[in-house]
Formats: C-alpha cells, structure tokens, sequence
C-alpha cells in the first residue's frame, strides 16, 4: 500500500519505530519537506530582479553638497518596504553610503511618500512603495576629493513581497557617478 506520509506521526512510524534516532530522523525530513513549497514558490528565473536601481550622475566641487538619487522600479505587482517598519515587521529600506575618498554622508536617506496598508505576509499595516520611487542620499565631497569621474559607493538592503511571497531581504552594492569639479 503506497499512503503518503503526511504527518508528524506517519514520519515518525515509518523511519523510527522504537529507536529514538530514527524519530530525529523523521522530524528532520518533515521540516525540510515543510521549507521546499515554499523555497520553490519564491523562485525567480534568472536574470528577472523584483527592483531595478539607477543612480544619476551628479557634479560638485570639493566640500560641496550635493544628492544622490537612487530610482527604483519594481516588476509588476511586487512592492518594496520603506524605511520605517514596525517591530516583527519585514526588513526596512536601508540605504547607506559606503566608505570612500569622495564623498561622505551629509544628513539621512529620505524618500518618496510611501503607501501605507495592511500586508497580509506580516499581518501588519506597513509603508512599501510600488511602481517606481525615488531615495535621496544627502553627501558632502571631501575637500581633498579628486578632480574628475569618481564613483561613491552606495549599498542599499531591502525586501520585496508581491502579496503572495516575499523574497528574503537583499543588499546590494551600487555605484554612484559623482563629477568633481576643479579645486579652487
């Protein structure tokens, strides 16, 4: 008789019988069982990202302000969390300039209105962005930045859901285009 085995109990019966390994055993393969629907269900095909980022180039001149501009777009019916979530929430927005000879932080990331509704994956109203969006990163040049093309680098963590799965939280490293202008 081929029963699937489908609970707790059946795993148990089939791999242990008294023998107390074999119940560690059976516990094991059922949690695993319990993860790959779920594993599979988040699969992206290769090369389809939830959220595409741009930074546009930006010019200033040594102790300068100026802003980065990161532009986010998000394959349909998938939305991205913001930065402020509420604890047991999903994973905030995180944008952060990384260490570098250019440029350093000159007031937080900021960005576009988010959208503030229930999402049923936490169970929680949350603030996520859909579509396309815009974060503003605030620096100041060094003042003993280099002349010319350089490139600030910017990491931003995230997470994406589409109502149905979420993806785990991603970081990724990006590259900013910043034009130094003449010292003066």
């Amino acid at each position: 008789m081929n029963t699937p085995l489908t609970s707790k109990t059946a795993l148990s019966r089939a791999f242990a019988g008294a023998n107390p390994a074999g119940s560690r055993l059976a516990l094991a393969l059922l949690a695993t069982c319990a993860l790959l629907p779920a594993a599979t269900a988040s699969a992206q095909p290769a090369g389809t990202p939830t959220v595409t980022w741009t930074i546009a180039p930006v010019s200033a001149t040594p102790g300068g302000r100026a802003r980065l501009v990161l532009q986010g777009t998000l394959r349909d019916n998938w939305h991205l969390y913001a930065f402020k979530q509420k604890e047991n929430g999903p994973t905030p927005l995180r944008v952060a300039l990384d260490a570098n000879e250019v440029a350093q932080p000159d007031g937080a990331p900021s960005g576009s209105a988010p959208i503030v509704a229930h999402d049923a994956a936490f169970n929680l109203d949350t603030p996520y962005y859909l579509h396309n969006f815009a974060i503003t990163v605030p620096v100041k040049l060094k003042p003993h930045a280099a002349a010319g093309r350089q490139n600030v680098p910017v990491t931003v963590r995230f997470q994406t859901c589409n109502g149905q799965t979420c993806e785990p939280p991603k970081t990724l490293h990006l590259t900013a285009a910043v034009t130094v202008g003449a010292h003066g």
